[in-house]
């Protein structure tokens, strides 16, 4: 195609086929989070004495504590572990999150019109 022909392509074209492009990555975009959203982690103290499974928007689907780790005499170091548990159940579903979404960042890098990965900068 010569440098005449590119001027004479329609802008609408071009405008359409971009919007196409983003609807179709933010249509696999939001399927991917909702797919992610259902997919339950398990946060786990370090002992493994405490475990909590939940979903990354934020609904319990378990708790689980090893009567090893209950001690009546100090309840406090219980609540520090389910409270240890539920930290590393969030830091999962964050990361589950984001890994979910990972690969849509050069998708949009493409469609903006830089061709080099995201990862690269």
């Amino acid at each position: 195609m010569t440098d005449r022909q590119e001027i004479e392509m329609n802008p609408a074209d071009d405008l359409e086929g971009f919007l196409r492009q983003a609807q179709e990555i933010t249509a696999q975009m939001q399927a991917a989070g909702q797919h992610a959203a259902a997919q339950p982690v398990t946060g786990v103290t370090e002992d493994g004495g405490v475990q909590i499974t939940m979903t990354p928007g934020g609904e319990v689907h378990g708790v689980s504590i090893q009567p090893r780790v209950v001690n009546l005499d100090n309840l406090r170091r219980l609540e520090e572990l389910v409270a240890e548990a539920l930290r590393d159940a969030l830091t999962k579903t964050k990361g589950a999150a984001t890994q979910s979404l990972a690969p849509f960042a050069d998708s949009f890098q493409r469609l903006a019109g830089d061709d080099s990965p995201a990862d690269r900068r």
